[in-house]
């Protein structure tokens, strides 16, 4: 009987381990995040609003503010604004966010501060 009780307080000490670094993301994800971002061919700010939807816990409202500026002929031109909603799904196994309507992952890194989505590197305000 002694053999059977270690190995599984192991196992719940490990489960409870995995429930923390879940609810440790989890309570990261909501808020503003930001992404500054430049090439030869434009200048762009781009703000991402997440916030939990309501009478759920693995849905979230996130709202995409991108403000660009091309650059033609090395100049810079008129601001130019977009604003996208879209529905994100929490994946507590993966721990990732998958925007329903691009397919998109989102990862967050609460050490860091950060959301990668694709390449790019948003910071939390």
């Amino acid at each position: 009987m002694k053999k059977f009780i270690y190995p599984l307080a192991i196992a719940v000490l490990g489960l409870a381990a995995c429930q923390s670094e879940t609810t440790r993301v989890k309570d990261f994800i909501p808020g503003k995040y930001v992404n500054e971002a430049q090439s030869e061919y434009s200048v762009a700010n781009d703000t991402l609003i997440i916030e939990p939807a309501k009478n759920t816990e693995s849905i979230y409202a996130i709202t995409r503010n991108t403000g660009y500026r091309r650059i033609t002929e090395g100049k810079l031109q008129g601001l130019q604004h977009q604003v996208k909603h879209w529905t994100g799904e929490w994946d507590d196994q993966k721990q990732t966010m998958q925007v329903i309507q691009t397919g998109k992952v989102l990862f967050f890194n609460p050490e860091k501060g950060t959301l990668l989505n694709g390449n790019s590197e948003y910071r939390k305000l």
